[in-house]
């Protein structure tokens, strides 16, 4: 008996084996891995309310400035009042056209991939919002893994929802348009030019508009590296890796998504979909699918934000306001952080 007679049956075997096996489409397997993400935040957020964590953090005995006050609520009323106009926007669209919009997927799916904003001190305390916003604590420490430190920062619940609801779709909007307007007057430019264009612009829009914020006292960076920052020492020092690997990476690749759709108005994310019989969930799928791309582009952007924030170590040099440093440890003028096992 020759070789091949021998192992032709198993292989035979092996083949019938998988006789009559299918396999899932790319975008369903990218929404199982969503599905896992938002089970995920979901038990994180279900600890953070159910527990006596659940309450606005003190602001200490310093008070905020009226003016910094008035900028706040004008911020949170603001994104608000567009957050509502945007989902009715949405709604109207999905009723004319009869089907949900890919812009309302994108929206729903950054929402899903914002509860990782906390993540930037999930090892040592590096940045600090102001006290006045509505915050009722974090939902920081009831991620498992994170790193006890004490008190930490609070989360600005509305500006935070609704800024995500409304700054990131205008951001699209206008890039979309804008990438047409280039596109046109410069046809010869390819999606790598696009790429490299959208990187420097919104790098430099991350930049001015934390300037803006840091000046109008919304939030600051707490501890920064003194060889890739900006006004260092001062309570408007910025990292400018943040700006450059948040700012113009992630928002790049996030929002090249969406601009980058084939000729039917599909995503990179939405390969397969074709496959997909019961057509009434197709959009949860799509918000599924793109929640696990994006909340991969943040967990690999959170790891190497921690790991450069292990060698930030300069503070403002004047005193920072209680309703902003709100106990951390190792922020001036209070304790330093514990030491870990």
């Amino acid at each position: 008996m020759t070789t091949e007679q021998t192992t032709r049956p198993e292989s035979e075997n092996f083949d019938r084996l998988w006789t009559g096996a299918k396999d899932a489409p790319p975008i369903v397997w990218l929404a199982r891995l969503g599905a896992v993400f938002v089970i995920f935040q979901t038990y994180v957020y279900l600890r953070w309310v159910f527990s006596d964590r659940f309450a606005p953090s003190p602001n200490g005995p310093d008070e905020i400035p009226g003016s910094t006050m008035a900028w706040i609520r004008f911020w949170e009323i603001g994104c608000l009042v567009l957050g509502v106009v945007l989902f009715w926007w949405i709604i109207r669209k999905m009723r004319r056209e009869r089907q949900f919009p890919t812009l309302g997927v994108f929206v729903f799916a950054w929402l899903l991939a914002a509860w990782q904003d906390v993540g930037v001190n999930a090892v040592r305390p590096v940045f600090g919002y102001n006290g006045g916003f509505f915050n009722m604590g974090t939902w920081g420490e009831f991620i498992p893994g994170w790193v006890e430190k004490g008190n930490e920062n609070p989360q600005p619940i509305i500006y935070f929802l609704a800024s995500y609801i409304v700054l990131t779709p205008l951001a699209i909007m206008g890039i979309d348009k804008l990438i047409e307007t280039v596109r046109k007057r410069f046809p010869r430019i390819n999606k790598a030019g696009v790429i490299v264009f959208m990187i420097a612009l919104f790098t430099f829009l991350c930049i001015t508009l934390e300037q803006f914020f840091h000046r109008i006292g919304a939030w600051h960076y707490l501890r920064v590296n003194e060889d890739w920052s900006i006004f260092t020492g001062t309570m408007y020092q910025f990292p400018l890796y943040e700006g450059v690997f948040f700012g113009g990476v992630v928002t790049v690749l996030s929002i090249g998504i969406y601009c980058f759709r084939d000729n039917d108005g599909m995503m990179i994310t939405d390969k397969g979909i074709d496959q997909i019989r019961n057509t009434r969930w197709l959009p949860v799928i799509r918000i599924l699918a793109l929640t696990a791309v994006f909340n991969l582009i943040m967990m690999v952007f959170m790891l190497g934000f921690n790991f450069i924030n292990q060698h930030a170590n300069i503070q403002p040099a004047e005193d920072v306001p209680s309703y902003v440093h709100h106990g951390m440890c190792g922020i001036d003028p209070n304790p330093p952080c514990p030491v870990q096992p």
